[in-house]
């Protein structure tokens, strides 16, 4: 069923209480401000335990208190009925599932993994390469929970060789490369695998919604591009070897900047059309629209993977699409356990209701149904 009701305190400016959200599809019609992408962000936060719009959770209570809490009743599809809290007080986060706690935030992803449309996406496509990045680690970990713990991994051991290379730790620097090589070989191996097949589904998708007439393609750039990248289960022993030998030739670079300039914390992503960088040639209207492209194809990538559907949470991302690609873009939305939309209230939402729609209107961070 998917979220069943959400209960919040101190969260942002909504006020406290517990709002009901029983129903396949649920509106949030309101002026901006009023806190309809709240609510949004605090049903996210209960599926991952952090914020799509900020890393900092302090930014998440209102600014005269010390805590606040979310809650959610949510209906998962693989067990039954689930409650999650998470709480913030003073600086301490915590969350628990049915009253215990859980120790890593990917745990919470068999819950009920939900995907979120916001202006924020257009970053995947014109933004900078760490944004194109966090978009496919974010699809890599909605059905790979192991590439999380590989991404960390990979991490720890980047921060651990730069502060070697600016401290000026010959001999760290090498015990260090052995290890950041066998867990980013393995990283790009999963990266260039997942570009492969996603780009199938993202393709048909985008030939359905965007009435252009050429296909669209993400072509994946690895950094260490020397590198070969195997289909084998896992990196092989020659391309560990190939890629330590890069990093020798460039430890002298690395050592005078201070900091590691190849692996997949540079790697990039393309989109080509024609031949041509997509972003060079498209409207921004075009660019808007394969934002969402990425979050559908995101979303019908993840259920093929899983067998699995999730929560769509879409933020006001139809008022920039023209009328027709409005229509083709919600006729062809992937299948969702649920759907909650934000709307202005000049938008025509009720074209796009159904029977059994849930629709609240939204002002001073309260609720109420119609």
């Amino acid at each position: 069923m998917g979220i069943v009701a959400v209960r919040t305190v101190g969260f942002r400016n909504l006020a406290d209480g517990e709002l009901d959200l029983h129903a396949p599809e649920v509106f949030l019609v309101g002026e901006n401000g009023q806190g309809k992408t709240n609510l949004l962000e605090a049903i996210y936060l209960l599926c991952y335990g952090s914020s799509f719009r900020t890393r900092r959770d302090d930014q998440l209570r209102r600014t005269e208190l010390d805590a606040m809490s979310v809650a959610g009743t949510i209906d998962t599809q693989t067990a039954s009925r689930t409650r999650i809290v998470v709480r913030l007080e003073h600086e301490r986060k915590s969350i628990e599932r049915d009253g215990k706690p859980v120790r890593d935030r990917k745990e919470l992803i068999e819950v009920m993994p939900c995907i979120v449309f916001c202006h924020g996406d257009i970053a995947f496509v014109t933004g900078s390469p760490e944004m194109q990045r966090t978009f496919f680690d974010q699809t890599l970990s909605l059905y790979q929970p192991s590439y999380i713990d590989l991404l960390r991994r990979y991490r720890r051991v980047l921060k651990l060789r730069n502060s070697a290379l600016k401290q000026q730790q010959r001999s760290m620097i090498e015990i260090y490369e052995q290890q950041l090589v066998e867990a980013g070989v393995e990283l790009q191996r999963r990266r260039a695998a997942l570009v492969s097949e996603f780009n199938e589904t993202f393709s048909r998708v985008f030939r359905a919604v965007s009435g252009l007439p050429d296909e669209l393609n993400i072509r994946y750039r690895p950094s260490w591009r020397t590198a070969s990248l195997p289909d084998a289960p896992h990196a092989d022993a020659s391309s560990v070897q190939e890629v330590l030998e890069i990093l020798a030739a460039r430890r002298e670079r690395d050592l005078a900047l201070g900091t590691t300039t190849s692996g997949p914390h540079r790697d990039r992503y393309r989109y080509s059309y024609r031949q041509r960088e997509f972003t060079e040639i498209a409207s921004t209207g075009q660019v808007r629209l394969v934002s969402l492209i990425l979050r559908s194809a995101q979303a019908v990538f993840f259920a093929a993977k899983t067998g699995l559907k999730p929560v769509l949470l879409l933020d006001d991302v139809l008022l920039e699409l023209d009328t027709n690609r409005r229509e083709r873009f919600l006729e062809r939305l992937p299948e969702y356990e649920q759907a909650i939309y934000t709307f202005l209230p000049d938008e025509p939402f009720s074209r796009y209701e159904k029977t059994d729609t849930l629709l609240y209107r939204v002002s001073e961070g309260r609720f109420t149904r119609r």
